[in-house]
């Protein structure tokens, strides 16, 4: 073979190998290439994935939102209902209703409850107590505590030694009350007496003692009916 013709050979040879290393970088990019390209469409279709999963979740959370009932609705029906039958006996100097969280107090002044220093209930107070008597029936989620409050002067008689047995005899009358004439549930009931031990008014003026001499009946909500 002539010395150039083996030269070309040589040369040849040496360019294929030369060139190999070419070869496999030129894979490598095209494997990364391609990676990256599934990186991309992967990337893609899953937030397309995300934001369908959050739109099927919004259709579902959002409508079980609007069939859930606004918080303190019940109560503030009550309170309607409750406002307007005072306003309606004329008892909006001596009843009064506030809403809370979960519950209802209604507030009941000793003028048209109890005689000073008894514990006896009034006839005049029927009416009142009747309403009570219908919603504590309607709403059986609501468990009733009855407390009895009385002023900062001091009784001593026979059947009351001191305001704390007063406070808790007149509990305990609406709690009967509201057992015997209606016959309510007793384990719905719980009567707490507090004397004079939970003003809301100070004590200094006979009015203001007036204001602190009461009975406030409280529904409070439970998870279960009672």
């Amino acid at each position: 073979m002539p010395s150039y013709v083996r030269l070309v050979e040589q040369s040849k040879s040496s360019v294929d190998s030369d060139s190999n290393w070419l070869i496999t970088l030129s894979d490598v990019v095209s494997l990364l290439l391609v990676f990256f390209i599934m990186f991309f469409v992967m990337t893609k279709g899953t937030g397309k994935d995300k934001k369908a999963q959050e739109h099927e979740t919004m259709n579902v959370v959002l409508p079980s939102i609007a069939l859930m009932p606004a918080a303190g609705v019940a109560e503030e029906k009550i309170k309607r209902e409750m406002d307007s039958l005072i306003k309606e006996l004329d008892m909006d100097k001596n009843v009064s209703v506030q809403t809370v969280k979960k519950g209802i107090i209604v507030t009941l002044k000793e003028q048209v409850t109890f005689r000073p220093g008894q514990a006896e209930i009034l006839k005049d107070s029927g009416p009142i107590l009747e309403n009570i008597a219908n919603i504590i029936r309607r709403y059986p989620s609501y468990a009733v505590e009855i407390d009895g409050h009385t002023d900062n002067v001091p009784i001593n008689t026979r059947l009351y030694p001191s305001n704390w047995e007063l406070s808790v005899a007149r509990a305990t009358s609406v709690l009967k009350y509201f057992i015997t004439t209606y016959n309510i549930d007793p384990s719905r009931f719980s009567i707490k007496d507090n004397a004079d031990q939970r003003p809301i008014v100070p004590n200094d003026t006979p009015e203001q003692r007036a204001e602190n001499r009461r009975v406030e009946i409280r529904l409070n909500e439970t998870e279960t009916p009672q």
